[in-house]
């Protein structure tokens, strides 16, 4: 099952927040401690400044953070399961009332399965990097492959959502059809991304990572991946508006588009709250004022930020993913064009059209084709 479009009651409440500056959902990053070493990882490594954030403070932030309006939480880290007091902070969260998604490489979900059959997740996002044990050890350094299966079959017998991630780097991207094919057998939604961030939180690097694909070899396995997931129609409707071209000047397109400090946040494993977990600037010390304080200072920081004003003439800017967390992990300022991104996306339309040319007049498509929203092809 390839589901992409957000449930209607989520999008309309994040609408809602968004016009109103209420911090709606958040994600807790537990650790950063994991038991893989996945070589493209954003947080695995981060220098340690302080002692991880306990239970105390972890469940005191978010009490405070349901006062203000928070409902969706994601937990994640790292292996956020493999933090000590995983089961008293995920206890406590669900009896606030918490709508709960955890992040997970699926290694620990056995460990854990009478706490989510008691208090059952929104949803479980498992990482899912290779589809064969010898691939994912080499590319998790760890041979874990059965153990994570053994665990989305449990989850989906509790019939407890499942959803697979999964990032197609250097390591893996030759695979990418056997991961796709092993989520439609189990009839699993799979998000799949072939754009890999810097890891500028570890490395302290703008648009360095090892592990990541060339910008043109990420744009065409990100089409052929969608030819794959999709059958025609959907590939076309999504086609269409990936292709799709806009005159004139449009300024918003300078401020920040996503939700991202507007009506969500992040706050990371050693209390910092960010706009989202790839961004390492701007941040407030919720442990040091309030929530509801640091929430503040985090909206306003985030209104003055400016991306570049190419973006705001670019014909393609109606359909281009880039955001200010791109922009600052590829070029180390909010404000610089990114070039990768920039790239990547073009060749993205580029393969998009000569597909849509093999399969039909592409005029005709643009003329039969429904609109489609930005969540349907925002996973590039």
């Amino acid at each position: 099952m390839i589901k992409t479009a957000e449930p209607y009651m989520s999008g309309f409440l994040h609408r809602r927040a968004l016009e109103k500056g209420i911090p709606v959902s958040g994600t807790f990053e537990l650790t950063s401690n994991c038991n893989f070493s996945c070589p493209m990882c954003y947080v695995h490594g981060d220098v340690k400044r302080r002692e991880e954030m306990s239970a105390k403070e972890w469940l005191s932030l978010a009490g405070q953070a349901k006062s203000a309006g928070t409902l969706f939480l994601l937990l994640t880290g790292g292996e956020p399961l493999l933090m000590k007091d995983f089961e008293e902070i995920y206890t406590g969260l669900s009896k606030m009332g918490f709508m709960i998604s955890i992040n997970t490489n699926g290694s620990l979900v056995e460990e854990y399965l009478p706490v989510f059959q008691k208090y059952p997740p929104s949803r479980m996002n498992i990482s899912l990097y290779a589809a064969d044990a010898e691939t994912y050890k080499s590319f998790c350094k760890a041979d874990k492959f059965d153990k994570v299966v053994s665990a989305i079959e449990m989850l989906q017998r509790k019939q407890i959502s499942v959803r697979l991630n999964s990032v197609f780097t250097a390591g893996n991207y030759e695979k990418a059809g056997d991961i796709i094919r092993f989520a439609k057998e189990r009839h699993l939604n799979l998000k799949p991304t072939a754009y890999t961030y810097p890891r500028l939180r570890v490395d302290g690097k703008a648009g360095v990572n090892t592990a990541r694909l060339s910008p043109l070899l990420a744009a065409r396995c990100a089409v052929e991946s969608d030819l794959l997931r999709f059958d025609t129609e959907t590939f076309v409707r999504r086609g269409k508006k990936v292709i799709e071209r806009t005159d004139g000047t449009d300024d918003a397109m300078t401020c920040i588009r996503c939700r991202a400090g507007r009506c969500s946040y992040w706050i990371t494993w050693d209390g910092k709250m960010r706009p989202c977990g790839m961004m390492s600037e701007p941040e407030t010390e919720p442990l040091q004022v309030c929530f509801e304080q640091a929430w503040a200072q985090l909206r306003k920081a985030v209104a003055g930020i400016r991306l570049s004003p190419e973006c705001s003439v670019c014909e393609r800017r109606n359909s281009c993913p880039v955001c200010a967390a791109m922009c600052l992990a590829e070029t180390g300022s909010f404000s610089k064009k990114p070039e990768y991104i920039c790239t990547m996306f073009e060749q993205i339309c580029n393969l998009t059209e000569q597909q849509l040319m093999r399969i039909g007049n592409l005029h005709e498509i643009i003329d039969s084709c429904d609109d489609v929203s930005q969540e349907d092809f925002c996973e590039y």
